[in-house]
């Protein structure tokens, strides 16, 4: 996945180092092997589960803010989609992987959560988009960078397979094309405020695979 700008590239570029430590993350690297204990991937999945919920409403609250209608039909599908993925992952990938529903969110989950939402009720939607693109974009590389180097006969194969699809990539660049343009057209100070919920962001799934391997 590819920036559309110098803009999103000036994203891309300040969350490496956190990107590098992502995909070199024991977690990471143990779920490729087929080797991540239950206990670490149930937590995980239990978790973004909750996540996914909550991301639901920030895409929601963002489609409100859009500035087209066609944005605004974009981050509504994105929400709709996201919801089922999380039916999905409830309802068919917890009883496969024997794991046990979450019945509260985890101390990262809440923060990442909680920072989401709040800039989707509270920030504009160039800053509110900006805050919620890592999910998409940090995910979607981590996902083609696992099917590169995952083991055969992978007993996470099913939830790996999950991580990529081509609609999955035609969302993600276009959310990075929409957060370009209305980099475009800010000033140095919304600039920066963007940088810095991207990389919040970014750091935030990081500190997810960190909290899992810590189950």
């Amino acid at each position: 996945m590819k920036a559309a700008g110098k803009y999103t590239q000036k994203m891309w570029d300040a969350v490496a180092s956190i990107y590098a430590d992502t995909i070199s993350h024991p977690f990471i690297v143990q779920l490729a092997k087929g080797t991540l204990d239950k206990n670490n991937f149930a937590h995980f999945l239990s978790q973004d589960i909750l996540y996914l919920k909550d991301d639901n409403l920030a895409l929601n609250l963002l489609a409100g803010k859009a500035p087209s209608e066609s944005e605004k039909q974009f981050f509504q599908r994105l929400a709709k989609d996201g919801l089922d993925i999380e039916k999905a992952l409830h309802n068919e990938f917890l009883k496969y992987f024997d794991i046990e529903e979450a019945e509260e969110k985890s101390p990262v989950i809440e923060k990442y959560t909680s920072f989401l939402l709040g800039h989707s009720k509270n920030s504009v939607f160039a800053l509110a988009a900006a805050a919620l693109l890592p999910c998409f974009w940090v995910f979607n590389s981590v996902g083609n960078h696992i099917l590169t180097i995952a083991e055969a006969d992978n007993k996470y194969q099913m939830w790996i397979d999950t991580y990529h699809s081509d609609a999955y990539e035609q969302y993600t660049q276009r959310f990075i094309d929409i957060v370009e343009r209305q980099a475009s057209g800010a000033d140095e100070e919304l600039h920066q405020e963007m940088l810095k919920a991207f990389t919040r962001s970014a750091q935030y799934e990081l500190d997810f695979f960190e909290e899992a391997m810590k189950t």
